[in-house]
């Protein structure tokens, strides 16, 4: 039996192993963490459960690609989805704004609230409606569809194509500019980063009102746990706390990897599904140039990459009063350079398991940090456990001003920054996306494949942008595919 050596239990990872394991390979996984899921992931800190990732989940459809993908490989099999009646609360001068799943019920709140900016929310609910019928192809890799199956593809996203070259044309922050209502802006603009293409907000707001966006019971460790599960009740093997040193090449042909304690293991195929940079850079010492990765990672203003700074907290009080999710305005603050003044927090009460009885866990993520910034306070650990404390004074701060009745229910402090990220899941630059889509930038996906190159194949979220959950997903069974085109 032929075998496929896997590097990086992610999404990604954990999709190929099984995918490959379907296909009737031997395959094994060897992640340099303690744990599956990469970036999808939670810890435990003084009774409380801090999730960091999931904030919904797209292809939670039962009738969906993504959803039987899902299913297969054990991560929604048998679990409960909870579907928000609302996406997120926004918040100013006393006046709150929802984003309602139910389209007609989100048309008729904003009309009510900015009558003025009827036209524009008529086009903002026809275009959410018209991306409802768009979704991520998953079957197979575009360039293995026949003529049939692409025929078909572009058939089904006949109404929605012009819509997105025009759309593709301009920013979140520039299409959420033609409303009045400043109210209904900060809305809209809290469900996603403005610098995005604003395909990119129909594309969310279409997918949580067709309930394709959920949330699955337990949250984002969970989930992963359940796909490693799945993993090795097929026979898989997974390798934890060994990190991988280089990809072995010998003739041009990938036939092993050499871990960090210097045992070699050899295989058939290798698939890469760990950070893109990781793999080009050090797992095969730059030694295979690719012209689409250096195009991206050379322009950060057409291809830029996000990351965040988490504030999470255990509170000694119970939340489920107060919006799940909610936005509100502040007072400014400064980060490493960057100002803030206002922030997102969420908070977990639909989660019984997350918090003690009575008690809550609030996340406040803090997006578009600087990297450097962090990456220099890094370097003198006392520097950056009190650049960390004072973040999250800061945030709690702000948060009692909105929450009087939270001073001194403080009871868990955990912060995360982008070198967190980078150092537990091998993230460039700290991301916990891909490259984003914006409209100077093109959209590109990589096959994998690296030229010169046999018997080597990449997977994850580098592959397919925007990046996230899915595309990790699709990426493992593409890679799987292309072993056994």
């Amino acid at each position: 039996m032929k075998k496929i050596i896997i590097v990086g239990a992610g999404i990604g990872g954990l999709s190929a192993g099984i995918y490959g394991l379907k296909a009737g390979f031997d395959a094994e996984i060897y992640e340099m963490h303690t744990i599956p899921g990469g970036e999808c992931t939670g810890w435990n800190r003084g009774g409380y459960h801090f999730d960091s990732c999931i904030h919904w989940l797209t292809g939670t459809k039962k009738d969906t690609q993504l959803y039987k993908m899902w299913c297969e490989v054990g991560a929604l099999d048998n679990v409960e989805i909870y579907n928000h009646d609302y996406f997120t609360c926004y918040e100013k001068e006393g006046k709150k704004v929802y984003i309602y799943r139910d389209i007609e019920k989100l048309r008729t709140h904003l009309l009510d609230i900015s009558p003025e900016d009827k036209n524009q929310i008529e086009e903002l609910c026809n275009y959410i409606k018209r991306f409802q019928t768009c979704y991520m192809p998953a079957d197979k890799p575009q360039d293995m569809m026949s003529f049939f199956d692409l025929f078909k593809m572009i058939k089904s996203m006949k109404s929605v194509l012009p819509l997105m070259s025009k759309l593709n044309k301009i920013t979140v922050k520039e299409y959420l500019s033609r409303f009045k209502s400043s109210l209904i802006r900060g809305a809209l603009s809290s469900t996603i980063i403005d610098y995005y293409s604003s395909t990119a907000l129909f594309f969310t707001l279409s997918t949580f009102t067709a309930d394709n966006g959920g949330w699955p019971r337990g949250g984002s460790l969970a989930m992963s746990k359940r796909m490693s599960k799945r993993f090795e009740d097929l026979g898989g093997k997974i390798t934890y706390g060994a990190k991988v040193r280089r990809i072995i090449v010998e003739n041009n042909t990938a036939t092993g990897i050499e871990l960090l304690d210097g045992r070699i293991v050899k295989g058939d195929y290798i698939i890469s599904a760990t950070d893109a940079d990781v793999t080009l850079s050090k797992l095969l010492q730059n030694k295979y140039k690719d012209k689409k990765f250096e195009t991206m990672y050379s322009n950060s203003e057409d291809y830029p990459i996000p990351n965040c700074v988490q504030v999470s907290l255990g509170v000694n009080e119970d939340l489920s009063h107060i919006p799940h999710c909610i936005s509100f305005s502040t007072t400014p603050f400064d980060i490493g350079g960057k100002v803030i003044d206002s922030l997102g927090i969420k908070h977990y009460c639909y989660e019984p398991d997350f918090a003690p009885n009575g008690k809550s866990v609030i996340n406040c993520v803090l997006t578009n940090c600087d990297y450097d910034f962090w990456k220099k306070k890094r370097e003198n650990i006392s520097e950056y456990k009190a650049a960390k404390a004072e973040v999250a004074e800061e945030v709690m701060i702000r948060i009692v001003e909105r929450f009087p009745e939270l001073l001194g229910k403080f009871e868990v402090i955990d912060v995360t920054t982008p070198v967190t990220y980078e150092r537990y899941c091998g993230a460039y630059r700290g991301a916990w996306m891909s490259f984003a889509i914006t409209p100077k930038g093109k959209f590109i996906s990589h096959s994998g494949i690296l030229k010169g190159l046999n018997n080597f194949y990449m997977a994850g979220q580098w592959t397919l942008l925007p990046g996230g959950l899915p595309s990790a997903l699709v990426s493992g069974k593409f890679a799987v595919q292309r072993i056994c085109k």
